[in-house]
């Protein structure tokens, strides 16, 4: 009857079964996300479902699901007429319908490639495939098949699955007991559920033994002994993501580029760089320090900067309330976190740790020739101004009108190429204001963890990767990571700017960073307090953390009695993080460049440095001429007057000699060029250089230097906008985090 209905069908039906062929030979399969240890942190599928082969499926199981589906399932060719007309009386007797016809085969087909409709069409199909299938398959590889994909209920596909869902075991585990509880869900998974219906469930057990026993697959005494058993259940609950901000982000490279498919249905074993340990220690550092309903929300990330493994990665408080990865995704105003760039590009170009800088607050600097352009108005955080002061102390205390100054003399694009070879990926504009943090997009913590790891790993950029492995179904490897290195700056470079930035955790606005051993880092506090950051990094691995509201630009003027300064949550945040992963570690210092060796450690940017020499003699070309005029005067003087004259007290006061005019650089910052010396913490107070010949001024005209003083701490007023560029009201505050630490000494001008 079959191969006449085939034939007469096949016009009809033979174009449908010739497309499902393939999909007959190998049903889809789940993925895993496992962690660096082998942990999986997540299963991927459309169906929870994992195949297994025929010989790993206990023949007891095997009996089991025979005896309750397809008895005949050795003798028929696909489609059971026996089977038809033993349900169609059965059906007909009880008045409603009480029994399937349909053969194991049918089944499958029906689960997998057939339509869902309850039409005479359907059937047809359904048995021209079926015996179609028979023709070019063996009964075992149907039986195969039909195992992996039949559900059973709780999300579980497959006889492997519903294994490990309900007995929290293998198949090749399972007892005579247990099989045949899962095969008596087959017929209503819902309705005989051992969860919610455990009567129902153990009734249909029992239908299954007898029929087994019957059957002649077990004995009678087997039978008796498997409805005694007592079968322990896993608990049921829904299934735990570790890690979910990183497995969502693996899932995205993941369908990126193999596509959707291939990643829920392809039984991919993929293998990533995160580190269970680090971010169980991520978790907590937030979770702990975070802990009141109504804070802010925060990221975090780790990365090894010699490999450029992502270790940990928290994109949020709560993946269920916010399922936005911030640590990724979110791109946010860096503030005075960005103010690295710019220290990096000084350096390249020849600047020292020593050179000083005007650091004047309010200062209005001219960022074009044109008179009737605006000019760029800048103010330090605490307000007032310090002086001259070198780039280091500028660096440690974050101001602003120093960087601001820096911006204007190694220039904004060549900022925005050190921060794109460095690690930044978003599109950077060269305006002033990049150089305190203010862009016209926001970057990422990936992004910024990525380039200070490129100080930390001796100028060597690393791209953060998260999958190392990725194995096919079949155990072939499809692809396998091979970290690469690229040396964007000199190492000699890289140190300096750690040993800059190591003072900004040791005295300056992230003392809460310190954790017993050598770290750099930089604060970040956007305008208004509505971005805060702390990136700091050890010689093994850098952090950053974020801390802010991601729905909207909001103020944080309170967050557990603080205002929202990167020095201070951030930085704590940052320190409990890392004193866990450091703990048992060996200390470790920034390796310094070896200049024995004829390396590119040794090479130094001789262009830069002429272009910087030849700036200092421009500048020093004035004052030098002025002081020999002014000698050769103050020397003709003193010949001309008679010698009466000079020890007549009563006699007029010889006219105070002036300072030896100094020449402006170009955008009005002044530069005193010191030669490069190892640290010396800056003095209190610099003596005023007085020029020998002239007579001691009387007192009330002596400068009096501004007393040094340890400022009580007070609430740091709004900066000014930036009036001259696009990016709104971004100034990079100073990110004095209230940690206890002295405030910037005022230190007077020095005069000549």
């Amino acid at each position: 009857m079959t191969v006449t209905l085939a034939n007469a069908a096949a016009t009809a039906a033979g174009d449908f079964a010739k497309d499902q062929d393939e999909k007959i030979v190998r049903s889809a399969q789940r993925s895993y996300i496992h962690a660096s240890d082998g942990t999986i942190l997540a299963r991927l599928y459309f169906e929870n479902r994992e195949d297994v082969p025929l010989d790993e499926v206990p023949k007891h199981i095997q009996d089991a699901i025979i005896a309750i589906e397809d008895e005949r399932f050795y003798s028929h060719n696909g489609v059971d007429y026996y089977g038809i007309a033993r349900a169609l009386l059965a059906n007909i007797k009880s008045h409603r319908i009480v029994e399937g016809g349909s053969t194991i085969t049918q089944q499958y087909i029906k689960n997998t490639i057939g339509e869902k409709d309850k039409t005479l069409a359907r059937k047809l199909k359904e048995a021209i495939l079926s015996y179609r299938l028979e023709k070019k398959y063996s009964k075992e590889e149907i039986l195969e098949a039909y195992l992996n994909t039949i559900y059973f209920g709780q999300g579980a596909y497959g006889v492997e699955a519903a294994a490990q869902v309900f007995f929290g075991k293998k198949a090749s585990e399972m007892t005579i007991a247990e099989g045949a509880l899962l095969a008596g869900l087959t017929k209503s998974p819902l309705e005989f559920s051992p969860y919610t219906n455990p009567d129902k469930a153990f009734y249909r057990q029992t239908v299954v033994l007898n029929r087994m026993a019957k059957l002649g697959f077990i004995t009678i005494a087997e039978a008796e002994a498997a409805k005694t058993e007592k079968l322990i259940l896993v608990p049921k609950k829904e299934e735990v993501v570790l890690a979910p901000y990183f497995v969502e982000h693996v899932k995205q490279e993941l369908i990126q580029e193999y596509g959707v498919e291939k990643v829920f249905t392809g039984g991919l074993h993929v293998y990533t760089t995160l580190d269970i340990r680090a971010q169980k220690n991520a978790e907590y550092a937030i979770a702990s320090t975070l802990n009141r309903k109504k804070d802010p929300e925060a990221a975090l990330i780790s990365v090894c900067p010699q490999n450029g493994y992502i270790v940990a990665m928290v994109g949020g408080r709560d993946f269920n309330n916010v399922k936005y990865n911030l640590a990724v995704q979110g791109k946010r105003q860096p503030g005075s976190s960005f103010k690295m760039f710019v220290l990096v590009t000084a350096l390249e170009q020849g600047y020292g740790p020593n050179d000083r800088f005007n650091s004047a607050s309010p200062q209005v600097i001219r960022i074009s020739p044109n008179p009737k352009d605006d000019p760029w108005k800048v103010r330090n955080c605490e307000g007032s101004g310090h002086g001259m002061m070198t780039l280091r102390d500028g660096s440690v205390n974050s101001v602003n009108t120093v960087y601001a100054n820096v911006t204007m003399k190694v220039g904004a694009q060549n900022i925005v190429k050190t921060a794109a070879k460095m690690g930044i990926k978003t599109p950077l504009d060269p305006y002033p204001s990049i150089g305190i943090g203010g862009l016209t997009v926001g970057v990422s913590p990936l992004e910024m963890a990525s380039a200070y790891g490129t100080l930390a790993n001796g100028g060597v950029h690393v791209e953060p990767i998260a999958i190392t492995k990725i194995v096919d179904f079949d155990g072939t490897v499809i692809k396998q990571a091979k970290p690469e290195g690229k040396q964007v700056m000199d190492s000699n470079t890289a140190y300096q700017a750690s040993d800059i930035l190591r003072g900004v955790v040791e005295r300056g606005t992230a003392t809460r960073a310190r954790i017993g051993r050598p770290v750099a880092g930089k604060t970040g506090t956007n305008q208004l307090y509505r971005d805060a950051w702390f990136v700091g990094y050890t010689p093994t691995l850098v952090t950053a953390v974020w801390m802010g509201h991601p729905e909207a630009q909001i103020s944080m003027y309170n967050v557990h009695g603080r205002r929202g300064f990167g020095g201070i949550i951030p930085a704590t945040i940052w320190a409990k993080h890392m004193r866990s992963m450091v703990k048992g570690t060996p200390v470790l210092d920034f390796p310094k460049p070896d200049w024995s060796k004829n390396n590119k450690s040794r090479s130094i940017n001789s262009a830069s440095w002429l272009n910087r020499i030849k700036a200092l003699l421009e500048e020093k070309k004035e004052e030098i001429k002025d002081e020999f005029s002014q000698q050769a005067q103050e020397e003709g003087e003193q010949q001309a007057t008679p010698p009466s004259t000079q020890s007549e007290p009563s006699g007029p006061k010889p006219k105070k000699t002036k300072p030896a005019k100094k020449s402006k650089p170009e955008h009005g910052a002044d530069i005193i060029s010191q030669p490069e010396t190892a640290y010396q913490p800056s003095p209190p107070s610099l003596p005023a250089i007085q020029p020998a010949p002239a007579p001691a001024p009387q007192p009330s005209q002596q400068p009096q230097p501004a007393p040094v003083a340890t400022q009580p701490e007070v609430p740091a007023p709004d900066p000014a906008p930036i009036t001259s560029e696009p990016p709104p009201g971004n100034t990079g505050d100073n990110d004095s985090g209230g940690s206890g630490r002295n405030r910037i000494p005022t230190l007077p001008r020095r005069h000549f």
